[in-house]
């Protein structure tokens, strides 16, 4: 298949150096109040990186949501028009982050791009900046999620942030980790001690082919709540990345569909899968059997089981850069420097 990678051409925020600012913010949920403990283990391990970190206005909110769209907003707004800060990170995804996307500065960070990072519900902030900023992106850790695993973060979450941020070239291949996990541990209860590792699985080739294009996507459920709206950006030519927590086939389906009446899949280079939220191997073999159905004769590669989403440990993923997919090679592969 040839190159279509015409949906977007976006920014490429700064490089992060030694020293940096890393701003800390809650979209969503609240963070750190949920488990104090691993919230400051989550800043030191970033510290020991080299970077200085900056607590948002809302890092201490209490309640479902870490306070109203209208404070949540401002707390991002004011790094986005901060100089001095090079980067945010989410403290954790949640279920609101949506209601915020009317009110973010998108200019600001048009004029002043910065690595922006979270997955989940932060779904919505990331694809919202590429489409209202024409910024890179970054699907890859939040802050309390995988920087504050015990004793430290899973070196493979680790290298990946620092490779894909710190450094104006290309990532490449992304090569899977040896081991993964999805053990669940209560946070400041129970993850005292480090989590159950298993033997990695090779993600899985359900449709051959090859395709280029910028990767654009995250958790299928927030995709499927941007639809119809300013904040969805243009997937014509795009490699689709989809996880999700569900484990429910026709849930699934449901938000495939979804997404195919607005047009996602209509011109698409690729899809990448992630693998399921603590998801049974007999679900994962159901949802790749219907997937290789499903997309067979659509012309595009799909490629399922791919460490990204809600597991242990996670690739950082530039949303706007081209990645190239080949079944042949078994390759997936970032083409473009995600950051200048």
């Amino acid at each position: 298949m040839p190159d279509t990678s015409s949906a977007v051409n976006p920014a490429r925020p700064p490089a992060l150096r030694p020293g940096d600012v890393i701003g800390v913010v809650s979209p969503s949920a609240p963070g750190a109040p949920v488990a104090p403990g691993r919230f400051r283990s989550a800043v030191h391990a970033l510290k020991d990186m080299g970077f200085e970190v900056r607590e948002g206005s809302r890092t201490w909110s209490t309640g479902d949501s870490a306070g109203t769209p209208q404070e949540r907003a401002a707390e991002i707004n004011e790094f986005f028009r901060d100089p001095d800060v090079r980067a945010v990170i989410a403290t954790i995804g949640g279920h609101t982050c949506n209601a915020i996307l009317p009110l973010v500065d998108y200019t600001a960070l048009r004029e002043q791009p910065m690595i922006l990072v979270g997955y989940s519900d932060i779904t919505a902030l990331l694809l919202a900046c590429v489409a209202k900023s024409d910024v890179v992106t970054f699907h890859g850790p939040t802050l309390m999620a995988e920087f504050g695993e015990f004793p430290a973060p899973l070196p493979y979450t680790r290298d990946s942030f620092l490779a894909t941020l710190t450094r104006s070239v290309a990532a490449g291949a992304l090569r899977e980790p040896p081991e993964w996990s999805d053990e669940f541990l209560h946070w400041d209860a129970e993850d005292g001690r480090a989590r159950s590792l298993n033997a990695s699985r090779p993600p899985a080739w359900l449709v051959e082919g090859s395709g280029t294009g910028p990767l654009l996507g995250g958790n299928l459920d927030t995709l499927s709540i941007l639809g119809g709206t300013e904040y969805l950006p243009d997937f014509r030519g795009a490699v689709l990345l989809w996880e999700t927590c569900s484990t429910s086939l026709t849930r699934v389906d449901q938000l495939l569909t979804h997404l195919e009446m607005l047009g996602v899949m209509d011109d698409l280079a690729g899809m990448v899968v992630g693998h399921g939220f603590r998801a049974p191997l007999e679900f994962e073999g159901e949802l790749h059997a219907h997937l290789a159905e499903r997309y067979a004769d659509r012309g595009f590669p799909v490629v399922a089981g791919v460490l990204a989403g809600h597991c242990d440990p996670m690739p950082t993923l530039p949303l706007g850069c081209r990645v190239a997919l080949d079944s042949g090679r078994r390759a997936i592969e970032v083409i473009d420097a995600a950051v200048g």
